[in-house]
């Protein structure tokens, strides 16, 4: 059952009648139960797994939830669950010289996403700053919460816990606020990322025919289908949530908008990168133990991010090029203050600010389309051509419409890029889109909510024929 069809929405109005008409008592059962069989309409032998390893993870913060040796082999478990899943589902040679690849229809949807919320949680029983759930019923419903077992975000146990397993009052702001949000992860999804698909699709699908201002196109657009796929998946799921007045961590903060690489991870996919820092980076020792062991530690946390991302190379290799970004960022910034001091420019406003902001998205883009290439040669060869080859009239000539959308089709993806941007702004001075229009009269809002669904309707990629993207992130 995907987000972006009208079965889901079917689900999610019966969950939702359900959820307040029964005691609030007894409400969490209607989210376990609801959440069963949203995970089932996947897959019977994923749900398998996915009990397996709530299984462990139940175990060990049950019985043996203060030993050291039991931590580290449930972390084993549960992460070699992971691997092995994600190993047959990629395309090493050994893997399929071996034919591992036809296990790959058994790779649980979300396993990811889960097994990072069951080492966080063990860990954090571990270490007692979580007290562990006795009953496996909501053991389970922690994980399964149907909202945010596709694709996140990773929610921590005392943060999420006590809002499902507790009672909830109809409240018609949350149910309008949960909507709007809803309806902007899918004009995100299916108005941006899914007309951005259909040119990146064209260009790295055959990249030995493009060059030059095409390969900077290609990683411009993969850029944002990327982050409005990523972004409106999470933005349905905080808007299925919030209409059962659950509120779900916030995962993007208008990452385009940061000033350098390391500002970019405090605003990119934030529960992960939170993730890393409590479980991966600080464990490591930080930056606690030198300078050039801060530096192996960043480098290692990123290889862990590439690892988990997908197990090719390109993955890895995009790994490595954050951490580099991150160190080579660090070791020079002393010379980025010392140029600021001397010239008066500043990242933090102006022009200054600008020009951080386009360095940090280009050298990001050059990272995705390692990330996006299916192997490192496709990677070095586009990124090569992308800088070989000067064409800049390919926006004047018409070539554009060559790629597989036309006129019309640019100029609405313009103009809902420029809305994406005009959001972001408003995010950037703290004043959250929803909270603009929740604070105006009845009459706009629902007139502001009627436009939207009129332009997913009108113009989403969608209709007779057409299967929607699958969101990019499902596959990690």
């Amino acid at each position: 059952m995907d987000f972006v069809s009208v079965t889901y929405l079917g689900f999610l109005l019966l969950a939702l009648i359900i959820f307040y008409t029964i005691p609030k008592s007894k409400q969490w059962i209607s989210l376990l139960v609801f959440s069963i069989l949203f995970y089932l309409s996947f897959s019977l032998k994923t749900w398998i797994i996915l009990l397996v390893a709530c299984g462990i993870s139940y175990y060990y913060v049950t019985y043996a939830k203060r030993s050291r040796s039991g931590l580290i082999l449930s972390v084993v478990l549960i992460l070699s669950l992971m691997l092995c899943f994600k190993l047959c589902a990629s395309d090493l040679g050994f893997v399929v010289n071996l034919g591992l690849t036809r296990f790959a229809v058994l790779l649980p949807v979300g396993i990811s996403f889960y097994s990072l919320q069951m080492i966080a949680y063990m860990i954090d029983v571990y270490r007692g700053k979580t007290k562990a759930e006795k009953s496996f019923a909501k053991h389970l419903l922690f994980f399964l919460f149907f909202p945010q077992i596709l694709q996140g975000p990773i929610p921590r146990f005392d943060t999420l816990a006590p809002q499902i397993f507790g009672g909830h009052d109809f409240d018609e702001k949350n149910l309008r606020k949960g909507f709007y949000l809803l309806i902007w992860g899918y004009f995100q999804k299916m108005v941006i990322a899914d007309r951005c698909n259909i040119v990146v699709n064209q260009i790295f699908d055959n990249y030995l025919l493009y060059d030059g201002f095409y390969v900077l196109l290609a990683g411009i657009l993969y850029s944002l289908q990327l982050y409005t796929d990523f972004a409106g998946c999470v933005y349905i799921a905080m808007g299925s949530a919030k209409m059962f007045g659950i509120q779900l961590d916030a995962n993007f903060k208008a990452p385009y908008f940061s000033v350098s690489i390391k500002d970019f991870w405090h605003r990119w996919h934030i529960t992960l990168s939170t993730f890393l820092r409590d479980y991966v980076y600080i464990p490591l020792g930080g930056n606690r133990k030198g300078v050039v062991r801060k530096y192996v530690n960043i480098m290692v946390t990123f290889f862990v991010s590439g690892i988990w991302h997908g197990l090719g190379n390109h993955f890895i290799l995009w790994g490595l090029m954050h951490g580099a970004y991150q160190v080579l960022g660090q070791i020079f910034a002393p010379v980025f203050a010392f140029l600021s001091k001397k010239t008066g420019i500043s990242s933090e406003r102006g022009l200054g600010r600008a020009f951080a902001v386009v360095r940090t998205d280009f050298l990001v883009m050059i990272a995705w389309i390692v990330f996006r290439a299916k192997s490192i040669s496709q990677a070095i060869m586009m990124i090569k051509n992308m800088f070989s080859h000067f064409n800049p009239w390919i926006f004047f000539n018409g070539d554009l419409l060559t790629l597989g959308i036309g006129e019309k089709e640019w100029g609405l993806l313009v103009l809902s890029v420029c809305l994406l941007i005009l959001v972001g702004l408003v995010h950037e001075k703290k004043v959250y889109f929803t909270s603009v229009f929740v604070k105006e009269p009845l009459l706009l809002r629902w007139f502001v909510l009627i436009a939207f669904l009129m332009v997913i309707l009108i113009t989403g990629i969608y209709g007779p024929g057409y299967d929607a993207t699958q969101f990019i992130y499902g596959g990690f």
